[in-house]
């Protein structure tokens, strides 16, 4: 559904701009999405989208404690194919954070990952 007819704006297009574009504002997404001033109409509908965005991200972050800092992630330090993957022991497999799928194509029985998994969530409560 169109939110500015005037440039042309969906729906679609303001939300990928405050979900991709990091946009928080009215203004943020008019400028995102090129929107010129025109009849202003838009402006009221626009508001309501930006305020619901808004109040669902920080409802999430609430929920989860917040977004993570991008220093947390840790990638490997060199690709590992799958292949190479499937050959890693069990207890590798699992430090490294793989799922169960890639000690199962590297032929360990499904049985040996689950203890670990249920010692985790053990040490975890």
């Amino acid at each position: 559904m169109y939110v500015c007819v005037c440039n042309a704006v969906t729906e679609d297009d303001v939300r990928g701009c405050m979900a991709e574009g990091g946009c928080r504002t009215t203004r943020e997404v008019k400028s995102a999405c090129g929107m010129k001033p025109g009849c202003g109409s838009c402006t009221k509908r626009l508001s309501a989208m930006v305020s619901e965005y808004r109040t669902a991200s920080e409802l999430v972050d609430a929920l989860t404690g917040g977004p993570l800092p991008l220093e947390i992630v840790d990638p490997a330090s060199e690709p590992v194919t799958v292949t190479e993957a499937a050959e890693l022991p069990l207890a590798v497999a699992e430090a490294a954070g793989l799922p169960v799928a890639v000690a199962e194509a590297a032929g360990l029985p499904l049985a040996a990952a689950q203890p670990a998994a249920q010692d985790r969530a053990t040490t975890a409560a």
